[in-house]
């Protein structure tokens, strides 16, 4: 226990506090900025075993503010579940490691959890987070959700047994091309590391020092950029279909963007994540993908052909197709981040 000395001196952790943590299991979902820095941080506190799940590879554009790779790892397009792995390996030998690539969703996500005393949100779009609600709503398992766009950071513990939950203040998903995400308006690094050392402090004290009560419904807002930051309070809906009605809506696959090939082109088609509020926004959604290429407006279509290689082609019911692509995930995933919800 003399590599944990400094932190079991802390009195609110102390020893027992930390055998708690030893014997926890984490599920880390996404491993961008802020699953790198938060599995990082429970590794080196000495959590038990880290499940890793990440459906991508690491890219150049990801190393200015995510932990644990090297450009060795872009250079190789290696999974950022195994690069990630390998690194928390090196930092604490003591730590299991399970890193698995594939796509979280409605399909595995219950098996991805199993087992686990706390879930990590380190995902880019509001359809798995409405999925990682529903998980720890019906496995009763605290999950620290954490999001971070330019200079602003929103973090907070939902207890997975009460409300509030997330659903408590997003009740529907709004429409697509709304909400801003890293690759439409940027993120500075400081601000994920600052929102995941935010979530991993809470994880912490969901497992090791019985924090679930204290923290669930606590809204953390940080701006380093503007220097500012303020917690406030949530509050359950009494009609909330998650934690108080127990319908889990996003488990039985009501959110989960579909993507499938077309048949005869090299295409993939993606459905919007189920119905959402509101109607698309055309000049927000040109503002967002301008910077991939030239952009055409047929009627209600819009098409741009990216510089990468694809052309999106993008309709006004939020469908989305993206000629030059073959690999149905790689097209949930541009969707997420161009267009998502």
């Amino acid at each position: 226990m003399n590599r944990y000395s400094r932190q079991i001196l802390f009195t609110p952790l102390g020893p027992s506090g930390q055998e708690r943590l030893r014997v926890a299991r984490a599920l880390v979902v996404g491993c961008g900025a802020l699953g790198t820095h938060s599995a990082e941080l429970l590794a080196r506190a000495g959590i038990g075993s880290l499940r890793l799940v990440d459906r991508d590879v690491v890219e150049w554009s990801n190393l200015h503010r995510q932990g644990g790779f090297e450009e060795s790892h872009a250079r190789e397009g290696m999974p950022k579940a195994q690069a990630l792995a390998g690194w928390l390996r090196r930092i604490n030998s003591e730590v299991e490691v399970d890193a698995r690539v594939t796509d979280f969703n409605f399909t595995n996500a219950l098996e991805l959890a199993d087992g686990a005393t706390v879930i990590i949100d380190g995902t880019d779009n509001l359809p798995t987070r409405f999925l990682l609600n529903d998980v720890s709503y019906r496995l009763a398992i605290p999950w620290v959700y954490a999001g971070a766009v330019g200079s602003s950071a929103h973090v907070q513990l939902f207890s997975g047994s009460r409300g509030p939950c997330l659903r408590c203040q997003l009740p529907t998903l709004p429409p697509p091309g709304t909400i801003a995400t890293c690759d439409t308006s940027g993120v500075i690094g400081p601000t994920a590391a600052l929102a995941a050392a935010w979530q991993a402090a809470s994880a912490l004290r969901a497992v090791s020092a019985d924090g679930i009560a204290a923290l669930a419904g606590k809204k953390a807002m940080l701006d380093p950029w503007a220097a500012s930051a303020r917690v406030v309070d949530t509050e359950a809906d009494p009609e909330c279909p998650a934690c108080a009605k127990g319908r889990f809506e996003a488990l039985e696959g009501a959110h989960g963007e579909r993507a499938t090939l077309l048949c005869g082109r090299a295409a993939v088609q993606v459905l919007p994540a189920g119905p959402s509020t509101g109607g698309f926004n055309w000049e927000e959604a040109m503002s967002r993908i301008a910077h991939l290429g030239p952009i055409e407006m047929l009627g209600r279509v819009l098409r741009v052909h990216s510089k990468d290689g694809f052309t999106l082609t993008l309709f006004d019911d939020g469908r989305a197709i993206f000629d030059g692509l073959t690999d149905p995930v790689q097209a949930r995933t541009l969707y997420a981040r161009f267009i998502g919800q």
